[in-house]
């Protein structure tokens, strides 16, 4: 079975629009925390005698065993990332659940990965509004798509889905993977977006 993505707008009131900000502010918070601490952890890396060692030697299987050891020992991984952003998004858990934040460190980690692999010169910490998306890891908790609405952390907001549209109404058999929640800035105004 292909996957595809299938973008529906939001009927969102103006109560909604606030509360969806407010998450994704919150959530880009949490990316810069999570930004943050993955550098320090890599530059305390990048500072050990182990890692000056690894780096002066031969490509090779061996070489990139002993760089997964160091990348456990200073918490480079995305599962000890998923540990470090479990008491933020506490702190945070009537805007944020569990699953929406370990995606935003994943994408932080990710992000980093890039940068380490001479993908990236540089990874850049998220102004402010510069956040403009936030998603679940699947549609059985946090973001999901439930009788054509959004449900979200007692936030309910329907999708707008025109009754002649037949590929919608087509792509809406299909079993939902998990949603992404996107705000798009268009003529001055931000509109908000799910993605499914």
């Amino acid at each position: 079975m292909s996957n595809f993505i299938l973008t529906l707008k939001l009927d969102t009131e103006k109560y909604q629009e606030d509360m969806l900000n407010k998450r994704l502010e919150i959530g880009r918070n949490i990316y810069n925390a999570c930004l943050g601490e993955l550098f320090k952890r890599y530059r305390t890396m990048q500072q050990s005698k182990e890692y000056r060692r690894t780096v002066k030697m031969d490509r090779g299987k061996d070489r990139n065993k002993l760089f997964n050891e160091l990348n456990k020992k200073y918490g480079l991984t995305e599962y000890s990332l998923h540990t470090y952003v479990k008491p933020i998004q506490h702190h945070f858990k009537k805007n944020i659940d569990s699953f929406t934040a370990q995606k935003i460190a994943t994408r932080c980690f990710n992000a980093l990965q890039k940068l380490m692999f001479h993908e990236a010169k540089r990874v850049n910490f998220k102004r402010f509004n510069e956040l403009n998306s936030l998603e679940g890891k699947s549609n059985k908790s946090g973001i999901r798509f439930i009788d054509n609405t959004l449900k979200w952390n007692k936030l309910d907001i329907p999708v707008i889905i025109k009754e002649n549209d037949t590929y919608v109404q087509m792509a809406l058999c299909n079993k939902v993977k998990y949603c992404r929640i996107v705000r798009k800035l268009i003529r001055g105004k931000y509109k908000f977006y799910l993605q499914l």
